[in-house]
């Protein structure tokens, strides 16, 4: 079955609310890659226009060639850039085939919670979350806008 812009629109819905689940129960291992996974989906959705499929999975580069920042606001794009950076500096896709203490590891080696204090998973967990969460609502009020 062909993925579609529409199938990868859902698809990111649904990805971001377990996401929100798994990591209100404790889960920030799954929330943490469902979470980046839902950013991925909402960008994919994005490329209906494209002429093939990109199986790169950087959402920094997939959200230049999805176009997503044409529905940034101007002001905004520098804040949305940094913000698909850090998705990108937390988030990869091969995390899929790590454990969750390979993934804690990842996260301490790019300093994604630097001087935070608490448990770097769930913050790195939290932050990824909420940043996902900003961009599927800008996603979302833009498709349906």
């Amino acid at each position: 079955m062909k993925s579609t812009a529409d199938s990868y629109f859902a698809a990111a819905l649904e990805h971001i609310a377990t996401a929100r689940q798994l990591h209100e129960a404790g889960d920030y291992y799954l929330a943490h890659y469902l979470a980046g996974l839902a950013v991925e989906c909402r960008l994919r959705a994005y490329l209906r226009n494209a002429e093939r499929f990109d199986a790169d999975h950087n959402v920094d580069q997939l959200a230049q060639k999805s176009g997503f920042y044409n529905i940034v606001p101007l002001f905004q794009r520098e804040t949305y850039g940094v913000k698909f950076f850090e998705i990108n500096r937390r988030w990869r896709s091969a995390h899929r085939y790590f454990t969750a203490t390979k993934v804690q590891g990842y996260l301490f080696s790019v300093s994604a919670e630097a001087g935070a204090k608490g448990d770097l998973f769930k913050n790195s967990s939290r932050t990824l979350l909420n940043l996902s969460l900003e961009i599927i609502n800008l996603g979302e009020l833009k498709w349906r806008g």
